[in-house]
């Protein structure tokens, strides 16, 4: 039968297990399963995880496996699989990583994109579609499209996936061994270039505002100097004449005023004694 394979000196049959997948871990109308990292845990489901994993190491000739069970819970991985029956086809496995990326410049960033960290079918079952169906199904629950992830130590096959698949082929080595496309990299330069453009546009409708209120600013300010000019000019006249009075006023000896004031109250007096006089 197909899918035979010695691992560690024991013989696995890695397709067909001895009991219903759906009765150990959920599987959607797709057939497809959808683990989290801090998913129940149960025998069953282990075995299918060790058994592929181990699998998926085998065939892309990894020193380690990528894909175990104590590789897998308690972590913020996802792991789908690809089921019907008591038969395995595929598993992908994805998880966000902190990276830093060199571009032909030499600057690095630091960035955290979703990552493929194992992807594999089986080979009985290999040009079916099975791939492309496990990687839509996580395209469409992550929303995201295959140039916004990054992929870790992609196996030629892989890479030839998402080149027919997807037509991405552009990208810079990296020392992690991590490949992410150009693509990537696209909405970000856009996002910047965007708020340049924004920024410029905005400094020039802003120019013109200034250029106006400057000229106005130069108009009013002879007029509020020609103001201030003009009261300050009145002040001082009614400050010398203010002055001018009270140095006449300081001019007079005080005997002055008081004789004035007794020759009013004689005028006066002497008027209300004719008056009565011409009366009798």
């Amino acid at each position: 039968m197909q899918g035979m394979v010695y691992i560690n000196s024991l013989k696995f049959d890695y397709m067909q297990f001895n009991f219903y997948l759906s009765k150990c871990m959920p599987v959607n109308e797709n057939g497809i399963t959808i683990l989290n990292g801090n998913q129940n845990r149960n025998p069953q489901l282990d075995d299918v995880i060790t058994i592929m994993g181990e699998a998926s190491a085998l065939a892309q000739n990894l020193r380690q496996l990528i894909t175990s069970p104590t590789r897998f819970f308690q972590t913020d991985q996802k792991l789908y699989i690809k089921s019907e029956g008591k038969q395995c086809f595929g598993i992908l496995k994805i998880g966000r990583k902190n990276l830093f990326h060199r571009d032909l410049n030499g600057a690095i960033i630091e960035i955290q994109p979703l990552c493929v960290l194992d992807f594999y079918v089986h080979e009985s079952v290999q040009r079916r579609g099975i791939g492309k169906e496990l990687f839509e199904e996580m395209l469409r629950q992550e929303m995201l499209r295959p140039e916004k992830l990054a992929y870790d130590r992609p196996s030629p096959k892989l890479l030839g996936f998402i080149k027919k698949y997807y037509n991405l082929s552009s990208y810079i080595p990296q020392n992690n061994n991590y490949i992410i496309y150009s693509q990537y990299f696209d909405f970000m330069y856009t996002n910047v270039a965007q708020q340049q453009s924004a920024q410029q546009s905005y400094q020039q409708q802003q120019t013109p505002q200034l250029v106006n209120q400057y000229r106005i600013q130069q108009q009013q300010t002879p007029l509020k100097m020609e103001q201030l000019d003009q009261m300050m000019q009145q002040m001082s006249l009614e400050s010398k004449q203010q002055y001018s009075q009270y140095q006449k006023s300081k001019a007079q000896p005080p005997w002055v005023t008081d004789q004035q004031q007794y020759q009013n109250m004689y005028q006066t007096t002497t008027g209300l004694m004719s008056a009565q006089i011409q009366r009798r």
